[in-house]
């Protein structure tokens, strides 16, 4: 089996050469960018597994590139933020990041986060569970799709992790933690992330996405 090509895209050369041989002692291979341009190039190439990407970039920045990106990719992108690049960190989850670090970070840490995305998109993609029907809505587990009255609906990576974390529980209250939980594999993103991600739903999918709100408590996903 080949290794996991790893893409770090990041401006700071210093940065890439510290991270890459963590990653390669991990059997990783780490490809490299320096530019928004130049690391969406790659990721339109394909063959890359996963993609660290710095929201302050040349060309244009993380942002951009996530929201670019992904037109064409559903591979896992952790951010690389500054500390108080709050609104950028919120801006790239919605937009389809998976995770975020903050610099400086524990380049073990970010190995460790590598890891669990990419076993964690391993499962996703070889799931075979039935087709979920939610009323109008069906989700397909192993394709990643939903439809809503026969009419597929495009969902970013995080917002049909987060359908499917609630699919999961039917007519049942569900925390925000534990929603992170299983629709991300860290609990280091912020709870309000999941609100985020919800209102998201809401504007795509519909009247037929039945979520009520529960104060101090946290959602339930009405189906009757």
């Amino acid at each position: 089996m080949d290794a996991p090509r790893i893409l770090v895209v990041d401006d700071e050369v210093p940065l890439r050469a510290l991270v890459r041989p963590y990653l390669e002692a991990e059997g990783y291979e780490v490809v490299e960018a320096a530019t928004g341009p130049a690391g969406l190039s790659l990721l339109e190439a394909g063959d890359i597994d996963l993609a660290i990407v710095d929201v302050m970039l040349p060309g244009f920045d993380g942002i951009e590139l996530v929201k670019r990106a992904r037109v064409t990719s559903d591979i896992p992108i952790i951010l690389l933020t500054a500390r108080r690049e709050e609104g950028e960190r919120i801006a790239g989850l919605r937009l389809g990041a998976d995770d975020y670090v903050t610099k400086p970070f524990s380049v073990p840490e970010l190995v460790a986060r590598v890891s669990a995305q990419l076993r964690r998109a391993k499962v996703l993609a070889e799931s075979d569970e039935e087709v979920l029907q939610l009323g109008t809505i069906a989700i397909h587990p192993s394709s990643r799709t939903i439809t809503v009255d026969g009419v597929g609906v495009e969902l970013t990576r995080r917002e049909f992790d987060l359908l499917l974390a609630l699919a999961r529980h039917p007519n049942r209250a569900i925390s925000r933690t534990d929603l992170l939980r299983e629709a991300w594999p860290t609990t280091y993103v912020v709870e309000k992330t999941v609100d985020v991600h919800l209102a998201a739903l809401r504007k795509k999918i519909g009247p037929g996405l039945n979520v009520t709100s529960l104060r101090g408590v946290g959602y339930r996903l009405e189906t009757s």
